[in-house]
């Protein structure tokens, strides 16, 4: 070391601050009782030495005699699993570590009030647009009907369902419907803010490939044609043309147990007329259905018998008399 025109004194006084620095450090102190981690044997810390390369010393009794020691390979002499004992000996954990313990008890206990994805995806917080998926958790057999206006958000709240069920392992294969001409935005708005990518199926065939092999989970973005129940006779003369092939998705639902982990229909209300082929195709849907939810501003088009539809479509248990139900709306 250069002088740098210091004398002997000096030079000694700021050894002597420097060691102090070095003091204030360590993790233990003189007197402190303490574990050597392996093999396990009890000792008292008698000196606590300079670090070396970064790396702190003690000096520390046992009971056969004193070694060095790095601090690495020691730990307090007391009960760490016992918060009381770790206050009284000032042992507290890192940031970390408490984010690390924090997180395997969300998942190991997660229940319908532990929200485990929270501030999992790349959206603005909205305490607002989580109330749905609280609703959905508690939810007796997860079916939920979410009628916001336009504007709310409807599809971050479903995002956050799908994100919920996938950190809960819950999340296999899922359907959206939606218009055409929403297709795209889903695809990017799921992809981009939620990290789960789904796949836009224009042709049936297609569909039906991946579902008869469902090697890997399948996300699969479709419209409303696709749903549609194709009518008697024309079932029938595509029944003669294909016997050992299913015409689509509900043909091959309707005869296969394919279940679905989560249906999500945006628009619902284009499902509202019970007489029409797309809400009969998507009875059959529903029926192969894990959990189901329905995205729609305007629940009521007409009369509350809409709604009624609605609400049959997805719980036809729960709402199984339209007399009865159109009371309760009012």
């Amino acid at each position: 070391m250069r002088n740098l025109g210091l004398n002997r004194e000096d030079r000694l006084h700021n050894t002597d601050v420097i060691f102090q620095q070095i003091k204030i450090m360590a993790k233990y102190n003189i007197g402190n009782k303490v574990v050597k981690a392996d093999p396990e044997v009890h000792g008292t810390i008698i000196e606590v030495m300079p670090a070396r390369r970064g790396r702190q010393l003690y000096k520390v009794s046992w009971e056969n005699g004193i070694t060095d020691e790095l601090e690495i390979n020691l730990l307090p002499d007391c009960d760490i699993s016992d918060p009381y004992e770790r206050c009284m000996s000032g042992i507290f954990g890192s940031y970390s570590e408490y984010s690390k313990i924090n997180t395997t008890f969300k998942i190991k206990s997660s229940n319908n009030s532990t929200i485990s994805s929270l501030k999992a995806s790349k959206t603005l917080f909205r305490a607002y647009q989580f109330k749905p998926l609280l609703k959905f958790l508690n939810s007796p057999n997860r079916r939920l009907l979410v009628a916001d206006e336009v504007g709310l958000g409807k599809t971050i709240e479903a995002g956050h369902i799908m994100l919920e069920l996938k950190a809960r392992r819950e999340l296999h294969h899922v359907l959206i419907v939606c218009p055409k001409s929403l297709q795209r935005k889903w695809k990017d708005e799921l992809s981009f803010k939620f990290g789960l990518p789904f796949k836009i199926y224009d042709k049936q065939k297609d569909l039906l490939a991946d579902m008869q092999e469902a090697r890997t989970p399948i996300h699969a973005i479709v419209n409303y044609e696709k749903i549609r129940m194709k009518k008697a006779k024309k079932k029938e003369e595509e029944d003669k043309k294909k016997k050992d092939a299913p015409a689509n998705i509900v043909d091959y639902l309707s005869e296969n147990n394919f279940k679905f982990s989560l249906v999500l229909c945006d628009e619902a209300h284009k499902m509202r007329n019970r007489e029409t082929q797309t809400y009969n195709g998507a009875e059959i849907i529903m029926s192969q259905a894990n959990a189901a939810v329905f995205l729609t501003a305007t629940p009521v088009m007409i009369s509350t018998k809409n709604l009624y539809n609605l609400l049959h479509l997805l719980d036809n248990t729960r709402y199984y008399n339209s007399k009865f139900s159109c009371v309760l709306f009012y």
